[in-house]
């Protein structure tokens, strides 16, 4: 067992993590309102696309394994298999810097071929920012790694708080040399930003690392399999993140270089933080799930679930209360003309809510080997967004979207609850009977 790692939640360890969480919102917050002060609609939109593009494409990089690691990390550090453990380690990381490098390749090809062929603007910021595709695919596997020593909080805190304070002060160091900010220098400096943190998980996973994994030597060959059971993984990470991301491309293939495309970023933006609280508690109460699932722990099972509900929903309705009252203002931070998004600030604000609160329910789906059914039903709603969005965004532009976005987003999860709410009781009953 991992004297770092504990099967008991408790309040203190919640509320840091979900403050690192608000500390990272706020300041990635702060610096998209400084960007679209200093930056000009088209220019903006450049940067928000090529954020959105990376995101995809670093969900499709990692191959799954981040998520994998979670049940994999834990289980082998409970089962003691340190070999087999730092085996997986080593193919991981040299599997997703290979991939990002063809991913990269790829993007270079396709999208700026379909800008071209819709006759947009070059946009070398997309193709910029990806090249530092492999630095951010390897940081997200080694952030889940280290949460699964039992070291979450350095986890988050290099994620979190370190990442967006590297970005922030690089731009002003762009602006205090006296170079204009630009979206190719501004994704310059996020992507030197994940440099540097990627350097910095890579010290901590090397400390935070059980002594025994570190004293083993590499066996096992289950590359194929580990591939096969974190493909499932990464297709329905890759389905989440095109609900929350493609929107932006969709409006920026409608509108090339736009108001609306702005609009609609900061619209995901601003509501993002409800995303923060489900990632940020997944990434703290999985791995204990999976542990309290393997010892047959129903009472634990339970326990650690409501609490779980309980934190995310007193959270989510704090937001929607300042949403609410002050959204307005809250926009007219980026610019008076953004107060227009309320109205998709409020939509989208209601799907990631049910998002964040059911967030869980597809990955114990997932580990408890119903992979089919979930990428099946994620790749419906995915693509219903995608659909909806070209639809709705022609006729409402940033307001269609945010329906696209939020419709499909509020069935899929309530959906998934509903089936991991039945497996689970299912599941703790047969248990209990043996």
């Amino acid at each position: 067992m991992n004297p770092n790692f504990s099967v008991h939640p408790n309040h203190g360890s919640s509320l840091i993590l979900f403050g690192l969480s608000l500390c990272n919102y706020a300041l990635m917050y702060w610096v998209n309102i400084f960007l679209a002060r200093h930056l000009r609609i088209g220019e903006f939109d450049d940067y928000s696309v090529a954020i959105s593009v990376v995101t995809l494409l670093s969900t499709l990089a990692t191959l799954g394994l981040e998520k994998y690691a979670l049940r994999m990390v834990a289980l082998n550090i409970e089962r003691k298999k340190w070999g087999r453990l730092r085996h997986f380690l080593h193919f991981s990381v040299r599997i997703i810097v290979v991939f990002s490098l063809i991913l990269l390749g790829t993007l270079s090809l396709s999208l700026e071929g379909i800008l071209t062929w819709r006759h947009a603007d070059f946009h070398i910021a997309i193709v910029i920012y990806a090249v530092f595709l492999p630095a951010v695919a390897v940081s997200l596997f080694l952030i889940e790694i280290v949460t699964v020593y039992g070291f979450q909080i350095v986890a988050m805190v290099l994620y979190r708080l370190f990442l967006p304070l590297v970005f922030a002060g690089f731009l002003f160091s762009v602006q205090g040399l006296g170079y204009a900010l630009s979206a190719t220098s501004a994704v310059l400096c996020f992507g030197l930003a994940w440099c540097f943190t990627l350097l910095m998980l890579d010290l901590a996973e090397r400390f935070a690392s059980p002594k025994p994994l570190r004293q083993a030597k590499p066996t096992s060959h289950d590359r194929r399999k580990w591939l096969s059971n974190a493909l499932p993984l990464m297709l329905s990470s890759l389905m989440m993140t095109v609900l929350t991301s493609a929107g932006t491309i969709v409006l920026e293939i409608l509108y090339p270089s736009e108001f609306q495309v702005g609009l609609f970023a900061v619209s995901m933006q601003t509501c993002s933080l409800i995303s923060l609280i489900g990632t940020s508690t997944n990434r703290y109460y999985l791995p204990m799930l999976v542990v309290l699932i393997e010892r047959q722990d129903t009472s634990g099972v339970k326990y650690l679930l409501v609490k779980r509900i309980r934190l995310v929903t007193l959270l989510t309705l704090l937001y929607l209360i300042i949403i609410g009252i002050y959204g307005i203002e809250i926009l007219e931070l980026f610019g008076p003309d953004f107060s227009e998004a309320y109205l998709a600030l409020c939509i989208c604000s209601f799907g990631a809510t049910i998002n964040a609160l059911f967030s869980d329910s597809p990955y114990y789906l997932q580990f408890m080997g119903k992979n089919r059914l979930v990428v099946g039903l994620m790749s419906l709603g995915a693509a219903g967004m995608v659909g909806l969005s070209f639809i709705l965004g022609t006729f409402y532009g940033a307001t269609g979207v945010a329906i696209a976005y939020a419709a499909p987003t509020i069935i899929l999860f309530s959906l998934l609850k509903l089936l991991a709410h039945r497996h689970l009781n299912r599941y703790l009953s047969v248990n209990a009977l043996e």
